[in-house]
């Protein structure tokens, strides 16, 4: 079986009101949507993450067209059950040329994004070729079921206490037993006040994130952490800031109780290796939506288990599902319930996966078993 044809679709739709974290303005999601034929008229379909393929308007979708048509002679014409050895050409061009393509050294980031969605499209070729579910691909399933949280409380203009209570209703009315909220967007003062209004409204028994979206510096980070403390708090994610996240991390982790959760920005193995081989975390995060697809996960499957570490999945939960429950420390997925938050997620497939008292049952067809909706790459996609 060979590959014949590489099709890609930028999804991106807009939030009926925007949204924010501590360092960013959410107003649309967007999703790179990649389709893999092969001559045995099987199809494959990857996804991948798309702000970093998205930013700069026009001009930035330009040159996401100029990698993919430059990275499709390593990937038309191959074998899908080749998937490791179509992972490491394409990665190789972060730093080199490959059979005669020019390095992409330069745009490395939109790049492995690019690779993301190619690689999820390879696992699920495979897994229709012979029958079988992702999860058994990557070694079977260890659960039939997987927890989920659900991430909410962002930001709004004009949030008053009565908004959080009823957004903390609607979870809660959803079956979660585990929340996240966004923090450092306020003063540590008032973000702690925020989270305790949200730990009255769902109660002692769920669990509540907080995510700073490596918006603290480290000494507002301790504070902030100490203020939240009395409020139950289960992880910390993403407290420091990118440029200096290993050395504060490390001295974070001293300072507090509140166990550390990180890792999702991280866009290489090599960046999850020094997160658990360094010990920064207490809960590791990946994306393989956005840091090399599902052969990555399977690499930091093998460090976490050594490490001991709970695995967790960044958005997604429709290809993490079969992720983490093929991991031996895999642990949650995170999840929308508020479709104005995700749009895409609520209408991109024809049978979403649902995700019942708070968790997502492991699929058993062929593949990811994901079938896009026609209408919504029409109404959201444009063909690259």
């Amino acid at each position: 079986m060979k590959i014949t044809a590489l099709d890609t679709y930028f999804l991106s739709a807009p939030l009926p009101q925007a949204v924010r974290t501590s360092t960013s303005t959410i107003s649309r999601v967007s999703e790179l949507i990649v389709r893999l034929t092969t001559d045995a008229g099987l199809v494959g379909i990857g996804e991948a993450h798309g702000p970093f393929l998205s930013q700069g308007g026009p001009e930035a979708m330009r040159v996401v067209k100029q990698i993919l048509e430059r990275i499709t002679p390593l990937v038309v014409g191959q074998d899908p059950f080749g998937a490791e050895r179509i992972w490491q050409d394409l990665f190789a061009l972060t730093y080199t040329s490959v059979r005669g393509i020019p390095t992409l050294a330069q745009q490395r980031r939109q790049l492995v994004t690019a690779i993301s969605a190619i690689d999820i499209a390879l696992w699920d070729l495979m897994g229709k070729a012979t029958g079988r579910p992702v999860v058994a691909l990557l070694g079977g399933a260890l659960r039939s079921r997987v927890p989920a949280y659900v991430t909410g409380f962002y930001y709004r203009d004009g949030e008053r206490p009565d908004d959080l209570r009823r957004e903390a209703a609607l979870y809660l009315e959803h079956g979660y037993r585990t929340v996240k909220v966004k923090v450092a967007g306020l003063s540590p003062e008032a973000d702690a006040e925020r989270v305790g209004v949200i730990r009255k409204a769902v109660g002692s028994n769920v669990a509540i994130m907080i995510d700073a979206n490596q918006g603290w510096d480290l000494p507002t980070a301790i504070r902030a952490a100490r203020l939240c403390e009395p409020h139950d708090i289960f992880w910390l994610e993403d407290p420091m800031p990118w440029y200096d996240e290993r050395h504060a991390l490390r001295r974070l982790k001293q300072e507090v109780d509140i166990p550390i959760a990180a890792g999702e920005t991280e866009f290489t193995p090599f960046g999850l290796r020094t997160m658990v081989a360094e010990g920064l975390v207490d809960y590791l995060i990946i994306d393989s939506t956005w840091a090399g697809g599902l052969t990555v996960w399977r690499k930091a499957a093998v460090m976490t288990e050594l490490y001991q570490i709970p695995l967790a999945a960044h958005h997604d939960p429709q290809i993490h599902v079969h992720a983490v429950a093929a991991s031996p420390t895999g642990f949650i997925l995170e999840s929308f319930a508020d479709s104005t938050r995700d749009p895409l997620w609520f209408e991109l497939f024809r049978e979403r996966p649902k995700i019942v008292d708070g968790y997502m049952a492991v699929p058993e067809v062929p593949g990811l078993g994901l079938e896009l909706r026609e209408d919504t790459l029409e109404k959201y996609g444009v063909k690259l």
